[in-house]
C-alpha cells in the first residue's frame, strides 16, 4: 500500500487533533518504507508530499507524543521509534482485516432496519460487494435499493400525487405508474424532480439524491475516477440512514 492508502482508511483524517495526525502519518509512513526509526523532519516531509495541512511545529508534536507514563514514541538518538504497545495497537487496526472487518458489520447491521426481503437481498449484495473491495459495484446496488424502496413506498402511500405530479410536468404525460416496472420509462434525474414537484419529498432529500445519483454516474461508467472505501461508505450509509430507513 502506498501512504495516501492508508490515509483514505481513517474517516476524517483532516479533523483529527495535530498529535494524532502526527502519530498515524509517522506509523504509515513507518510501514510503507519498512523503517522502524523515523525522523519528525520526514514525517514533516511526508505531510507535504500528501498535500496534508502541515501541523504547526511537528518537533513539539514528536516531544509531546513521547512525554508521560505511556509515550506514544521512544526517542532514540536524533530519531524516534513506536511504543511497542502502541505499535501493536496500530497493527491490529490497519495491516489486519479488522478495519474493514468493522466496517462491514456496521453496513451488515443496517440489514435488520430493512422490512422488504427484496430490499434485503440488494444490501446483503451491496455490503458483499464492499466486502471484497469491489466499492463500485458496492455504490451501483446500494442506488438500487434505494429507488426500490421509494416505488415501493409511492405505490403504497403516493400513487395519487405522483401521477399528478407527472401531470403537471408535462414531459411524461402519456404515463400513468400502476406497478413497479413503470417507473422505468422516466429517467431517474427526472424522477427525483418529479418527487420534489408532488411533494412527495423535501428539497434536502432531493439534494441528496441528485448528489448521490451523480457519484452513481461516475462509479457505473469507465472512467479513470479511483473509488475510494471510505467514499463507498458515506455513499451507502447517507442514503439508508437519511433516504430508505425514513420512508420505511
Amino acid at each position: 500500500m502506498i501512504i495516501s492508502e492508508f490515509i483514505d482508511k481513517v474517516e476524517g483524517f483532516d479533523s483529527l487533533k495535530q498529535l494524532e495526525q502526527v502519530k498515524l502519518l509517522a506509523f504509515f509512513y513507518s510501514v510503507v518504507n519498512n523503517k522502524n526509526e523515523f525522523s519528525s523532519s520526514e514525517i514533516k516531509e511526508c505531510f507535504n508530499q500528501e498535500s496534508l495541512k502541515i501541523p504547526t511545529n511537528v518537533p513539539q508534536c514528536f516531544i509531546n507524543l513521547a512525554e508521560g507514563k505511556n509515550p506514544t514514541f521512544l526517542k532514540k538518538g536524533s530519531l524516534y521509534t513506536f511504543h511497542r504497545t502502541v505499535k501493536k495497537e496500530l497493527d491490529e487496526v490497519y495491516l489486519t482485516n479488522k478495519h474493514t472487518a468493522h466496517i462491514s458489520a456496521t453496513l451488515r447491521s443496517l440489514l435488520p432496519k430493512l422490512t422488504s426481503s427484496e430490499q434485503k437481498s440488494f444490501l446483503e449484495e451491496a455490503v458483499s460487494c464492499f466486502e471484497i473491495n469491489c466499492y463500485r459495484a458496492s455504490i451501483v446496488m446500494a442506488w438500487l435499493l434505494t429507488m426500490d424502496a421509494i416505488y415501493e413506498m409511492i405505490l403504497k402511500n403516493y400513487l395519487s400525487e405522483f401521477n399528478a405530479a407527472i401531470q403537471s410536468n408535462g414531459q411524461y404525460k402519456k404515463i400513468t405508474i400502476s406497478k413497479k416496472e413503470d417507473f422505468n420509462d422516466i429517467k431517474e434525474a427526472d424522477f427525483i424532480t418529479l418527487l420534489r414537484i408532488g411533494r412527495i419529498f423535501s428539497g434536502d432529500i432531493r439534494k441528496i439524491l441528485l448528489e448521490k445519483l451523480d457519484f452513481r454516474n461516475t462509479a457505473a461508467h469507465p472512467n479513470t475516477i479511483i473509488i475510494k472505501e471510505s467514499k463507498a461508505i458515506s455513499f451507502i450509509e447517507d442514503l439508508i440512514e437519511n433516504v430508505i430507513l425514513k420512508i420505511q
